[in-house]
């Protein structure tokens, strides 16, 4: 008789995929979205369920971005200080694909971070589940599952102006737009530099904590530092004294 061996984490793998509930067959893919020069940028949902899904777009300003004071704020979709998805509310049927088109209102002096929230929720249509105009989707429905894309609105003319503080083992970013700081290096020369991974982003007005570079007590000018410059991405390496 021919037996089959049957690892328990093969049990335990088949047991967990038992109790995914279907909505969870959907991706959104980017989950961060850097909008063009001209303020839009699009998301696609794709469906890989069975089923149709019902779905709702909203909007909400994220503050003090990748900082432990991040929080958001609801804003109303279409106002002077938000975003426009289109569609807002759709559905989605079985293996469908929808693109969702995002946004912005008027150009910006300063990048703005948004979290737009894509919400699974019950009914026959979006529109019968939700009242037209209802700002907060959590209060009108109950909400199956969501998922959190990040928008970045670049501002008009985007700069990046960032400044070490070697005493305080600081980075401030005194630009308009946000940077991915990669790394920190302390030089003894151009050469032969004892670099660190930070791997952070930091926005406009903010300020990233680089103590795990130990470069306190040393001349800027033997420090260097490694960012990912958002529109061009491209990595720039300057040094201390230059910034």
């Amino acid at each position: 008789m021919k037996t089959t061996n049957v690892t328990l984490s093969t049990l335990l793998l088949l047991c967990l995929n038992s109790l995914i509930p279907a909505q969870a067959n959907v991706t959104v893919f980017p989950m961060r979205v850097m909008l063009n020069q001209q303020g839009s940028g699009v998301v696609q949902v794709i469906s890989k369920s069975t089923e149709t899904r019902y779905m709702v777009a909203e909007v909400r300003r994220v503050e003090h971005p990748a900082t432990p004071q991040e929080t958001e704020v609801k804003v109303k979709m279409g106002s002077i200080d938000s975003l426009v998805v289109t569609p807002a509310r759709f559905a989605l049927p079985a293996g469908a694909i929808q693109p969702l088109r995002i946004v912005n209102i008027k150009p910006l002096p300063q990048e703005v971070s948004y979290r737009v929230w894509l919400n699974s929720v019950p009914g026959s249509t979006p529109d019968l589940t939700v009242p037209a105009g209802d700002d907060d989707v959590s209060t009108a429905v109950g909400i199956e599952m969501s998922w959190g894309v990040v928008v970045n609105v670049p501002p008009e003319h985007p700069q990046v102006k960032l400044k070490i503080d070697s005493s305080a083992q600081t980075v401030y970013n005194e630009g308009n737009i946000h940077a991915v700081i990669t790394r920190v290096g302390d030089c003894s020369d151009n050469n032969h530099c004892q670099w660190t991974n930070i791997n952070k982003n930091l926005y406009a007005n903010e300020k990233l904590d680089i103590s795990a570079a130990d470069i306190k007590g040393s001349s800027l000018q033997n420090i260097k530092l490694e960012y990912i410059d958002p529109i061009s991405r491209k990595t720039v390496t300057v040094e201390g004294s230059g910034l």
